[in-house]
């Protein structure tokens, strides 16, 4: 019988903790599979997470079969969304599509950032239409962020800040930005006025993933005329860095 078949499952327990990885996962395969289920049972969320994470990333996908979905679970909410999310992604759809809506939000968005788009619409699915408008929303609010700051930009997320609402300090200047999936301009502008105006900002940047609406375009044009920097642009991804760019930098000249 290997270590640990008849010992008490806390003094077990005690023992996984105290035992490098590789050898504590071959030590809870060997156990029966009510004894394996109790030991996992009393480990801890990050006592499971580092057992999880032990292995060369695409082999890890075996020690996770091992675990209960509850165990998964636990464990990625103990470690960093950057670390629980490519560790999920080496789970199968099946499991994965039943283990994502009890992930942490934090991981969800992770994860979803990390799939491939068959992949991440699939797990979106799993959830109620609004629930999935708004993960994708977070999802193309952080991809702004991630495309302004290619730029060196110095992008910030005032506290307690409306979601999608940032700004970029350059020059002594600093530009209020408003990034909106699904929107036309029409949500983003003055969304974008009103936080240039509680940030006392100088311009006001509205970012959005459609055409902008020719009316928001002329509305933009007279308040620039009139002395109030403000733009619109559209940017769904990187090939949309270039026209986000040129807007950010004009609004700086």
């Amino acid at each position: 019988m290997l270590p640990g078949g008849m010992m008490p499952i806390t003094s077990l327990a005690v023992m996984i903790r105290q035992t490098p990885p590789q050898s504590a996962i071959s030590m809870l395969n060997g156990l029966p599979p009510d004894r394996f289920a109790a030991v996992a049972e009393a480990l801890g969320p990050a006592d499971l997470a580092r057992l999880m994470l032990a292995g060369k990333p695409g082999s890890r996908g075996r020690v996770l079969q091992m675990f209960a979905d509850k165990d998964v679970v636990r464990a990625s909410a103990a470690v960093p969304a950057v670390q629980a999310a490519p560790l999920l992604a080496e789970v199968p759809a099946d499991r994965l599509r039943r283990l994502f809506p009890e992930l942490p939000e934090a991981v969800r968005s992770a994860l979803l950032s990390t799939l491939p788009s068959e992949r991440r619409d699939d797990l979106l699915g799993e959830l109620d239409a609004g629930h999935a408008q708004n993960v994708r929303a977070r999802m193309y609010v952080a991809a702004v962020t991630d495309a302004l700051r290619r730029f060196n930009a110095d992008v910030r997320v005032p506290e307690n800040a409306p979601e999608g609402i940032m700004y970029v300090a350059a020059y002594h200047k600093v530009v209020a930005i408003a990034a909106h999936l699904g929107d036309d301009g029409r949500t983003g502008v003055p969304a974008a006025e009103n936080a240039a105006y509680w940030l006392r900002s100088h311009a006001a940047l509205s970012i959005t993933d459609r055409p902008i609406d020719p009316q928001v375009r002329r509305y933009c044009a007279d308040a620039r005329e009139k002395g109030r920097p403000l733009t619109a642009v559209t940017w769904a991804d990187e090939r949309d860095d270039g026209p986000l760019k040129r807007a950010l930098a004009s609004l700086f000249s």
